[in-house]
């Protein structure tokens, strides 16, 4: 050592260790991540660093200069040999993180370098199977930069070929647009998606906006295109988007489609129509809409029931007496019944069904209602062995109406028929209350009634509207209703 300082030779020092693969790499995603001069990235790169090289999971230098938005390191590592394609573990090429991002200029390099646009079905062998995958599952680009709300983005792609009509597992490429995203969705139907196409559980975007209650992506499909009348298909419930907006009780959404010429009947596939689905969502409003715009107050639903059957025959509706007031005054039959017996389904008469209800105790107002439009009362069984005997029977269900004073004189006051022998042989009425029965139908009706009976008959539907039409006194119109 001694001789060495004397000599003048310089000191030894410690020997540096070489640069290995791996942290080169890493120098050079780092100089990239901290935007250091080209230059820089130059002298890495000519120290060994691989411009295509895996840093971390997968990720090349081209990824980490996409991250931050740096077109100029985008293309400085393009023009060195960077490939635009190449992915990292889970899949995502540089074009993924733009459409995340947002980075349209970016983006634009990447583009007109050769990425690839369109991984969902692609069958190019360059494609690798992980982004493939992914854009199996919705992780396109264009899917992506829709997600996000990116619309320069998603227009980009769009002109660049990307296919506005990609197939996913849940559906469509127009399925699956939040629907708050209309300028996406119109960039979409612009370059030729169908605004009709079902998910894969049978929705259109319309029957979606329905649903979601999103006022303006309906009046938007409406105005490009959307079919009003289009049906979810045969494996689910057949249900138009009308259903969809009565559902969820909204009144606007329900009369913008109305107002577009939605159909207002029964379709022969769904089991409703949507005057039967406000009744039974209880939607007092949307039902007197659909009767404004012409629903037939009188359809059958698949099950044979008429609107006014199925008011009475459902239960836990808090709006039954306005559901029913609104249907019988604009014509609903009050003794409209089916010839089809069912245990699930309303089928007998209005009157017979509300007071067979199991959870709900009748109310005084809604039978009184009933009967003033005309409801045929018999004291007879509603069933035979075999077969309904008489549909407007009440034998078998007034027994817990007979303390009842005012319901039970209702009863009396505007039966048309005593089964003398039925009510004889009932064992659920009281003794006292059989003989009352039987003394009342074993004489004659009074004229009066007969008079009253007669002119139900005659008069039909809306029977209070037309009784107030009669040249008689006050008091004969007040006794025909049953106001006496």
């Amino acid at each position: 050592m001694e001789n060495d300082k004397v000599c003048g030779n310089p000191p030894k020092s410690k020997e540096t260790k070489p640069e290995t693969p791996e942290s080169l790499q890493r120098l050079l995603a780092d100089a990239i991540t901290y935007q250091l001069p080209l230059t820089d990235l130059d002298l890495i790169l000519k120290g060994g660093a691989n411009v295509n090289g895996k840093v971390t999971k997968g990720l090349r230098p081209l990824h980490y200069a996409t991250f931050v938005n740096s077109k100029e390191t985008v293309s400085f590592l393009i023009n060195n040999g960077a490939s635009v394609n190449l992915t990292d573990d889970i899949g995502y090429s540089p074009l993924h993180i733009c459409a995340r991002k947002g980075y349209n200029d970016v983006m634009q390099v990447l583009i007109e370098n050769g990425a690839t646009i369109n991984f969902c079905c692609n069958e190019d062998e360059s494609v690798q199977e992980s982004s493939r995958s992914l854009g199996y599952l919705t992780l396109e680009p264009l899917n992506i930069a829709i997600d996000h709300n990116h619309i320069d983005c998603v227009r980009l792609l769009l002109q660049s070929g990307a296919q506005s009509g990609n197939k996913y597992f849940m559906g469509y490429e127009i399925n699956l647009v939040p629907l708050d995203h209309l300028q996406c969705l119109k960039l979409l139907i612009d370059h030729g998606a169908d605004p009709n196409t079902r998910n894969r559980c049978g929705i259109t975007p319309l029957m979606k906006a329905c649903r979601e209650q999103n006022i303006k992506a309906v009046e938007f499909l409406i105005e490009h295109g959307a079919d009003l009348d289009i049906e979810c298909p045969p494996r689910f419930e057949q249900k138009r988007a009308i259903h969809f907006a009565i559902q969820v009780g909204n009144l606007a959404i329900t009369e913008i489609l109305l107002k577009n010429g939605a159909s207002r009947g029964r379709s022969e596939n769904y089991r409703y129509s949507p005057l039967h689905e406000a009744i039974v969502k209880d939607q007092v409003e949307i039902c007197k809409l659909l009767i404004k715009y012409g629903s037939d107050v009188n359809e059958r639903s698949e099950n044979y029931a008429t609107p006014v059957m199925l008011v009475c025959g459902t239960e836990g509706l808090n709006n039954r007496k306005q559901l029913l007031e609104e249907l019988l005054s604009n014509g609903g039959e009050v003794n409209a019944f089916s010839d089809h017996v069912s245990y699930t389904h309303p089928y007998l008469p209005p009157l017979t069904e509300y007071l067979k209800l199991e959870h709900e105790e009748a109310e005084f107002d809604i039978v009184s209602l009933l009967v003033k439009y005309g409801a045929k009362v018999s004291f007879r069984g509603t069933r035979g062995m075999m077969h309904v005997r008489d549909p407007h029977g009440i034998l078998s269900l007034v027994k817990k109406y007979a303390q009842k004073e005012d319901m039970f004189r209702l009863f009396v006051e505007s039966a048309f028929y005593f089964d003398i022998d039925g009510i004889k042989k009932n064992e659920m009425l009281a003794p006292e209350v059989k003989q009352y029965l039987v003394t009342l139908g074993s004489a004659p009706r009074d004229l009066k009634q007969l008079i009253r009976m007669s002119l139900q008959r005659l008069l039909g539907t809306c029977f209070p509207r037309k009784v107030q039409l009669l040249p008689m006194p006050p008091f004969l119109k007040a006794y025909l209703l049953f106001n006496v």
